[in-house]
């Protein structure tokens, strides 16, 4: 799962690499800090090392609620789905938060599509472990999705798609609808901000967060909220059901509150 304002590391868009492994065998551009060098001065690795140690630190510290989130997730598939699935993994990154969750269940196969090259080669020498059949898409999924016809069962993305604005989170979601099983599932874990609430209302809770985001110094801060404050669109519970009527899903639950009320699990049927 991306991390709330900070996408994977970037790799070309698009690319068409697919990587197949049977069981037997973060990132557009941050905001800059001021004690950062520019971004398009820094070698490719020297961005991916730095962003994903960023990013490490926010899942480490289970500062945006992951455990809860892919604990919810984990229940649902072995509580809900009960014939084997096929699971699409959107924004996968290095697949570490999705693994634990699909293990146990009766996954048949992994899909995970994401922009960076280095996040999916970690991906590929994690997922034997989950000893199933599985697929690595290097691209960007807003040009994938809708292009993509093969059926699949359950489809996730956590922490990604807010990043789009309303029509194009729309857009997306009846992309993904065209393709999703009969009784499938798609599983969102997004930035949502309460009814009534501006954007900028949620911007100035999360901002408050500050001082429990303790392992970040000032630096880093200053990458994750610039870009925050540039990318990140979160939706209110009217309007995340709103976009599944639209999309074409019959039913819309809210399975999961972050404790600081600003992220919610959703699952769209």
């Amino acid at each position: 799962m991306a991390a709330v304002g900070l996408p994977q590391p970037q790799s070309d868009p698009g690319s068409a690499r697919r990587r197949q492994r049977a069981p037997e065998a973060m990132m557009e551009p941050l905001a800059q800090s001021e004690a950062r060098p520019a971004r398009a001065d820094l070698p490719t690795q020297q961005i991916f090392q730095r962003d994903w140690q960023i990013y490490r630190k926010m899942i480490d510290n289970n500062y945006l609620f992951h455990r809860e989130a892919y604990a919810c997730l984990h229940h649902i598939l072995v509580s809900e789905i009960v014939r084997p699935f096929s699971f699409l993994d959107i924004a996968c990154g290095d697949a570490s938060a999705s693994l634990p969750a699909l293990q146990g269940t009766a996954v048949s196969h992994y899909e995970g599509i994401d922009l960076s090259r280095a996040a999916l080669d970690m991906a590929d020498q994690r997922l034997p472990a989950l000893g199933c059949p599985y697929t690595l898409h290097d691209g960007d999924f807003a040009e994938l999705l809708p292009a993509r016809r093969d059926s699949v069962d359950v489809v996730w993305i956590g922490l990604s798609l807010h990043h789009f604005q309303t029509e194009e989170k729309l857009r997306l979601m009846r992309a993904i609808r065209v393709f999703l099983g009969e009784g499938g599932r798609f599983l969102v874990y997004e930035n949502s901000r309460p009814d009534g609430e501006s954007r900028e209302g949620w911007m100035r809770r999360l901002e408050a967060q500050r001082p429990h985001w303790s392992a970040y110094d000032d630096a880093e801060w200053e990458v994750v909220w610039g870009h925050i404050s540039q990318a990140d669109y979160p939706e209110t519970p009217s309007t995340w059901a709103r976009l599944g009527r639209e999309a074409g899903f019959d039913r819309t639950r809210e399975l999961f509150v972050a404790p600081s009320d600003l992220i919610r699990l959703y699952s769209f049927q």
